[in-house]
């Protein structure tokens, strides 16, 4: 279900089905990068971009995240603004 949440979330799109695929539905490598980024966040676990590109539908992915060995995602630090070098806060 999560899944399925963050395929159309990321898509923009209201449903997808768990055999949609992902660049049928007009995914693409940015898109892709994002997904990965929101598996992580909400799953925590790690998706190498490459595993969307070889199992670009919920199903697929969620099949081989379920076989898939289980290793905590290396928690990341949350982003900060920081000052621009020429001192500015954007």
């Amino acid at each position: 279900q999560t899944l399925t949440t963050l395929f159309a979330e990321t898509l923009g799109i209201d449903h997808i089905g768990i055999d949609d695929n992902f660049f049928h539905l007009g995914g693409h490598s940015l898109l892709a990068t994002r997904l990965t980024s929101r598996i992580r966040g909400e799953l925590a676990v790690e998706v190498p971009i490459s595993k969307v590109f070889e199992f670009p539908t919920v199903a697929g992915l969620a099949e081989h995240l379920a076989a898939a060995p289980k290793e905590p995602a290396e928690k990341r630090p949350a982003l900060r603004r920081m000052a621009r070098p020429t001192g500015k806060t954007p």
